[in-house]
C-alpha cells in the first residue's frame, strides 16, 4: 500500500487538484494510473482550461493566443484521462448548463476560472502575467475556490487529497492558488493532503517519510497520456520537450510528501 491513509479502504476516492490540462499527467500521472489500476476511485479537478498556454512549434502552433486553444486542450485532457484509466474529471466552477460536470458551490452564480498566464520573474520562478484576465484563477477569492472544491469533497468523500506544494512546483500563480485551496480544504475537513516533490529537487531533498511511487507497469500509461498533449509537449524517447525547447527526462518515480498542518 503506497499510502497508509488508504489501508483498509480498497475502493476509496483520492482527489487530485490541478491547475491546467497536462499538469496532472506531468506531475502525478504515474500515481493516478497506479491507483486506478488498483481499484481506487481517482477523481481529478482541473482549475482552468489552459487558455493561455504556449503551444509547441508545429501544426498546432497557430492555436496559441486564440479561442481555439481551450477546446483542443480539453480534448487532450480527455484523451489523457482515458490513457491513465481515470473516468471522473471535473472542471472547477461550472457553466449554467454543465453543473453536473463541474465543481461549483450551491447558491453561487455560474462561472468558470480562466488561465492566469505567467511570466518569468527576476528570481527565475513564474509569476502572474501583468494582463491576467478578470476571471483568472489566481485572482479568484480563495474562499470561493475552496467552497467549489468542497462540493466535490462532499460528493466523493476522498480519503486523500493530492496537489502541488506551496511553491506550485515552479511558481505558476494558478498552481499556487490550487495548493492554497487544497491546504485550506485539508485543514477544514481533516482529509490528509500530500504534495508533489518536484523531480528537479533531486534525491538530496527527499525526506524519510516521503512516498516514492515507481512508474513500473504504469509507465506506458503515463507516456500515452503525455503524448495526448500535442499542443504542450513532444515525447522523444524517454524525454519530453516543452514549447520553449526545454528538454526533461521523465523520471522513473514520482515522489509525494505529506503536508504539514
Amino acid at each position: 500500500m503506497l499510502f497508509t491513509e488508504l489501508e483498509g479502504h480498497p475502493a476509496a476516492a483520492v482527489l487530485f487538484l490541478h491547475a491546467h490540462p497536462d499538469d496532472e499527467t506531468l506531475a502525478t500521472g504515474g500515481l493516478m494510473a497506479t491507483l486506478a489500476a488498483e481499484g481506487f476511485r481517482v477523481v481529478l479537478v482541473t482549475g482552468t482550461r489552459g487558455e493561455r498556454g504556449e503551444v509547441v512549434p508545429g501544426p498546432l502552433a497557430h492555436l496559441e493566443g486564440t479561442p481555439g486553444l481551450a477546446p483542443v486542450r480539453v480534448a487532450e485532457l480527455a484523451a489523457a484521462m482515458r490513457a491513465l484509466g481515470v473516468d471522473d474529471h471535473r472542471f472547477l466552477g461550472a457553466g449554467a448548463s454543465a453543473a453536473a460536470h463541474g465543481a461549483r458551490a450551491a447558491g453561487l452564480p455560474p462561472r468558470t476560472y480562466s488561465d492566469s498566464g505567467m511570466q518569468w520573474g527576476p528570481l527565475g520562478t513564474a509569476v502572474a502575467a501583468d494582463d491576467a484576465p478578470f476571471d483568472a484563477l489566481s485572482l479568484a477569492p480563495l474562499d470561493e475556490v475552496v467552497d467549489d472544491i468542497r462540493t466535490v469533497v462532499a460528493d466523493v468523500e476522498p480519503r486523500l487529497l493530492v496537489s502541488y506544494d506551496e511553491t506550485g512546483g515552479y511558481g505558476h500563480p494558478d498552481h499556487v492558488r490550487m495548493h492554497d485551496a487544497a491546504a485550506r480544504v485539508s485543514a477544514l475537513t481533516g482529509i490528509p493532503l500530500v504534495t508533489v516533490v518536484s523531480a528537479w529537487e533531486g534525491d538530496a531533498a527527499l525526506e524519510s517519510d516521503d512516498v516514492v511511487v515507481p512508474l513500473g507497469d504504469r509507465r506506458p500509461a503515463k507516456f500515452a497520456a503525455l503524448r495526448a498533449y500535442a499542443t504542450q509537449l513532444s515525447v522523444e524517447g524517454d524525454d519530453i520537450v516543452l514549447s520553449g525547447g526545454q528538454r526533461h527526462t521523465v523520471a522513473e518515480t514520482e515522489v509525494y510528501r505529506r503536508a504539514r498542518s
